[in-house]
């Protein structure tokens, strides 16, 4: 039998490609609006997303999970920079990357990873800038259907579901990869369940029909008087809005929930496909699945709709990862969509730069311990709808919000304090209670270490 001549490059090659093969392969989900429990295996009995909780049970669900900030595009970009918006410079919807900024896909290829986006865009940079080989997006949000897509050679609008249509978008990635020595990164964003270009949940009047207005939660504080919050709030956009769609009344909420969360088991569908193509090519062997929301959302809660503010339903998110070597478990420490790109490339043995703000998740991934952090900080910079800037420490128990009249942070406007073991609905404000005077203290030394770690250093 003839054998070929193996000289010193082909080795060198050969090895490469052994190399690159032998790296786990990505797949970060990233849905839009999604708040904790719009997934059912997060306390959820009445929702119905059957294909995402089968897939969260298989791996780590981590019930502690909140965002950078709850806005599309900074969120968007802590993901993907491991860094807060103060750093990498994306603080308003659509605004772009400061020069100089790393993502997570640049980061990957890299390191011989092939790169794709599929679905949502919202930031500056056109994807291929940013480091993505393959792309086919739509730009921030607007409708289901008949939605202006960029493909890498055209634009089209594809008359299906936008969600849809990425899934197969996905799907022929997938496909083309899957037998290739290079691993890959593939970074799929569904649109809903953000509402459409006309703000509304348009799913099907079928899937509508599967759920019972009655049976849907009303939030215990959906008609809190905020004498204890910020006055701002009382003119702010969120509860403008609400009160267009017919809040604090009962009724409306529950219809609004049960459209939210008609769109929500419609995505459950579409990704349903998604997941039964990962398995049906055997990708599962040396596949990470992330899946996670850019923000969460407002149901009436503290009479509000949409995200932004520093409450739990706005920052607080689902989140689980899936992979070959992780056990089904649930995790409630502090996590962040900060951690997305140190955990990944911590598992694709990149070196993890020093001006990351997220923390590597390993650690928890393998079973060496459960905690990462004693507290997070969500960063609430953006000027959406009329709020005004805060920082906000998070703990396992508490919440402390420090509201300022502007971006200098110089002057406070209000304080507010929530313990989630007596108060989990955040109606009572505790910051002037005598006794966390100490407690205060420790939030105030704990916002100006962020202050000179973070905003004063911004490379």
């Amino acid at each position: 039998m003839y054998l070929p001549v193996c000289n010193s490059q082909n080795k060198q090659n050969i090895y490469q490609e052994e190399k690159q093969a032998s790296k786990p392969n990505f797949i970060v989900i990233y849905t839009d609006d999604q708040r904790f429990d719009g997934i059912g295996v997060n306390n959820n009995e009445v929702i119905k997303t059957p294909n995402i909780d089968r897939m969260a049970k298989k791996g780590i669900q981590f019930k502690n999970a909140n965002v950078a900030f709850s806005l599309c595009s900074p969120s968007r970009a802590a993901l993907l920079t491991g860094r807060y918006g103060s750093s990498n410079g994306v603080l308003d919807l659509g605004s772009g990357f400061n020069i100089g900024e790393i993502t997570l896909a640049q980061y990957l290829k890299k390191a011989g990873y092939v790169t794709a986006l599929s679905g949502k865009w919202h930031i500056k940079q056109e994807p291929k800038s940013v480091g993505f080989d393959f792309y086919s997006y739509f730009i921030a949000n607007g409708a289901y259907y008949n939605r202006k897509t960029i493909n890498e050679n055209d634009t089209i609008y594809p008359k299906e579901h936008v969600d849809l249509y990425s899934v197969k978008n996905s799907i022929k990635f997938l496909e083309q990869q899957h037998n290739s020595n290079k691993p890959f990164f593939l970074f799929h964003c569904p649109q809903t369940p953000h509402m459409n270009g006309n703000l509304v949940w348009d799913a099907t009047d079928a899937t509508k029909a599967t759920y019972n207005v009655n049976e849907m939660p009303v939030p215990k504080n959906h008609k809190e008087i905020l004498d204890s919050k910020p006055n701002y709030l009382k003119t702010v956009r969120n509860l403008k809005q609400a009160q267009k769609y017919g809040y604090p009344d009962s009724l409306a909420i529950q219809k609004h929930t049960r459209d939210y969360y008609a769109v929500i088991s419609e995505l459950d569908a579409y990704l349903g496909v998604l997941f039964d193509k990962i398995e049906k090519l055997g990708l599962m062997k040396n596949t990470y699945i992330v899946f996670m929301s850019d923000n969460g959302w407002q149901l009436g809660d503290h009479g509000f709709t949409s995200k932004v503010l520093p409450y739990e339903p706005s920052s607080h998110v689902p989140f689980w990862i899936v992979g070959p070597d992780i056990l089904p478990k649930k995790n409630t420490s502090l996590v962040s969509n900060l951690d997305v790109l140190p955990t990944l490339l911590d598992k694709a043995k990149v070196d993890i730069p020093k001006n990351i703000h997220g923390k590597s998740l390993l650690p928890i991934l393998n079973n060496e311990q459960e905690v990462v952090r004693d507290y997070f900080v969500y960063e609430g910079l953006g000027l959406y709808g009329g709020t005004k800037p805060n920082l906000t420490i998070i703990t396992d128990s508490l919440r402390y919000i420090r509201t300022y009249e502007d971006r200098e942070l110089n002057k406070i406007n209000f304080e507010e304090l929530y313990d989630y073991k007596n108060d989990p609905w955040e109606v009572t404000n505790f910051v002037k209670d005598e006794s966390k005077k100490n407690i205060i203290n420790k939030m105030d030394k704990r916002i100006n270490r962020f202050k000179n770690r973070v905003l004063k250093d911004k490379k």
